[in-house]
Formats: structure tokens, sequence, C-alpha cells
């Protein structure tokens, strides 16, 4: 299946017909308001500071810049026209506004957070592991390796699959009845899978689990190491 989220000229056509929210999946605000409860629940608080991997138009972000102290939200995205509408539409009001430096959202394909200029105490990717393969996961982790501090966490969503279970089967995940396969968008991974993608880097699996996420997805924190 297309993931129209990489092809640059549907999501240009889709922000520009005032419809930036429905790219990232819709469910603005439910989906929204839980990626703040849920990293909240795992410890985030108001001085750390925040790397949002896919961040889209800030769906997340909004509530994120609100709650941090200003300037600690970072978010990286594959389209400038998601971060533009999200700065701009999301952030209307000039006091939240005013807590997100324009420069903190970047617009990358390579996962280069060193553009930055920054480490980061916590990371998320809600929604975006479900969206891209192993070996993107993998490229991902290298690149965060370099601006995690030691003890930080990615908190990352995924559709599960059984581990007795094998990758090409199709599995439909309740509630949402999203169906995904392991070669295919949207795709699912075994926790053991991300054994797989921290191998030889300073990260552990953390499996966290079911979050009451309206489509099912769970929940892993992978937790920067001391370098080796």
């Amino acid at each position: 299946m297309l993931n129209s989220y990489l092809q640059r000229a549907d999501v240009t056509k889709t922000v520009d017909s005032g419809l930036h929210r429905e790219v990232v999946g819709g469910m603005w605000d439910e989906i929204g308001a839980l990626q703040l409860s849920v990293l909240k629940t795992q410890g985030l608080m108001p001085q750390e500071r925040l790397l949002d991997i896919g961040c889209g138009s800030l769906r997340g972000g909004v509530h994120f810049v609100g709650y941090l102290q200003p300037g600690n939200y970072f978010g990286l995205d594959l389209h400038q026209e998601l971060l533009d509408a999200g700065y701009e539409k999301e952030l209307a009001d000039p006091a939240l506004r005013a807590r997100l430096p324009r420069t903190n959202l970047i617009a990358d394909e390579n996962f280069d957070f060193s553009r930055f200029g920054e480490t980061f105490d916590r990371a998320l990717a809600f929604s975006l592991f479900t969206h891209v393969p192993i070996n993107s996961i993998r490229v991902c982790l290298e690149q965060l390796t370099k601006v995690m501090k030691p003890g930080g966490v990615l908190h990352a969503t995924f559709f599960e699959l059984p581990s007795n279970s094998p990758t090409g089967v199709s599995v439909q995940h309740e509630p949402g009845g999203i169906i995904t396969r392991g070669d295919s968008d949207p795709y699912h991974y075994r926790v053991s899978d991300f054994s797989f993608a921290i191998a030889d880097l300073p990260w552990a699996v953390e499996y966290v689990g079911a979050i009451d996420h309206p489509r099912a997805q769970r929940l892993v924190n992978l937790n920067r190491l001391e370098d080796r």
C-alpha cells in the first residue's frame, strides 16, 4: 500500500485545502491529548527537552508546548508545509506561540537530529514506527544515539504482532479495525524486533504495552544507555 504521507504532492494539496489535521490521520483532539497524558505518566517533567519525531502539524505539539518550559519542545517532520500549518494555525494563541521558537521545528527526511544543535532528555515517535520499515527505525535510532542524553528515553508507539505469529500475516487491531502487515504500511512488529533494531547501539528495550490508544497501538520505551 502506498503511504500518502510520503507523497509530497498529496500532502501539499491537502494542506493547501486547509486539511492539515487529516494528513496525520485525524482524531486530532483525542490523540493529541493522549500523547501528553502518556508521557506525563511516563515521568515527563516541564524542565526536560523533548524531541517529537514525525510531529506533523503539532497534534501533540500544541499540548507539549503548553506543558514544557518555554523553548523545550522540538519537532522534526518530513514536510515543511505541515510544520508551517502547525505553527501558524494550531499555535494561533500568541502566548502559546511565544513558548516555541520557530527554529525548534525542522523539516528533514534523514532523521538528522544534529541540526537542532541540542541534546535531549526524551524523544517521542507517536504513530511513526507504524508507518516505516524496520531498517528506517534502525536509522532513526542510530541518529538519535548522537543527540540523546544517557538516561534519556524514546517513547514509541507501534502495532504489536504476537510473538508466535509469522511476520507476513495480516492482523486486525481492535479497537480501530486497522489491518497491519510486516511488509507494507501500516506495519506491525514484535517486541523482539526492537531488540534487532538496537543491536550494537546503546539502547535497552522496555515494553510498556496498552496506553488506551483508540487504534490499539502499544507503547515501547527505548532507554538510552551510557556509551559503550
